[in-house]
């Protein structure tokens, strides 16, 4: 099981069996992986691997950002309850898809430290 801390919150990473009853999301629909904020652990199914995990990965990392910055009050403030899993899911999904290629054009601009030095500036900027 790997750790990590996002913002002062320590989450984990736990892998399970395709059918697994924690990999059933909000909507009672079974998933690749979900998050479970009140455990603090991304729940992953065993089954992925290459991109797809990858990509996955990224995705469940969104929510947990989302959770240890305290962004689902923003998601809550501008988007109606009926819709926040939705915009919630939304977010996530640009993350994953998108992420990436948004910080190797960073990289490619500003050089080797672009990786480390980005987030770190980004947020003196916006705090």
């Amino acid at each position: 099981m790997d750790r990590f801390s996002m913002n002062g919150y320590l989450w984990r990473i736990k892998f399970v069996n395709p059918n697994d009853k924690m990999l059933m999301d909000r909507t009672g629909k079974m998933t690749l992986a979900t998050t479970d904020p009140n455990l603090a652990t991304i729940f992953m199914s065993r089954s992925l691997s290459g991109a797809l995990l990858i990509k996955v990965l990224i995705h469940e990392l969104g929510h947990c950002a989302l959770v240890s910055y305290g962004l689902l009050d923003d998601i809550h403030k501008v988007v109606k309850p009926e819709y926040w899993i939705l915009a919630e899911e939304w977010v996530c999904n640009f993350i994953a898809d998108y992420g990436a290629k948004i910080f190797s054009i960073a990289y490619s601009i500003l050089g080797n430290d672009a990786w480390m030095f980005i987030p770190y500036e980004l947020d003196k900027v916006i705090a």
